[in-house]
């Protein structure tokens, strides 16, 4: 077994995988790494130079035209079936 630099070694916890995935686990305290998380926002908000409350109105638009276009797809499939 090949010791991954963790604090035991690879053969403790039962292979190279699991040495590995306790290594990606343990590399941050955070659920995401704050500078990325800086660097991507500041990334995002220069692409969408939009207000944020319009792009919130934007998704919620979109998230609720999903459920809305089904159900419109199936009522109109079914008046179709009563009317042929």
């Amino acid at each position: 077994m090949i010791d991954m630099g963790l604090w035991m070694p690879a053969k403790w916890l039962g292979g190279e995988l699991s040495a590995l995935l306790l290594g990606v686990a343990a590399h941050h305290d955070d659920i995401v790494d704050p500078d990325f998380l800086a660097w991507l926002k500041a990334r995002l908000d220069h692409i969408i130079t939009l207000d944020p409350w319009v792009l919130v109105i934007i998704l919620t638009a979109i998230v609720l035209a999903i459920p809305a276009s089904i159900v419109g797809f199936y009522l109109y499939q079914q008046w179709r079936l009563k009317f042929s």
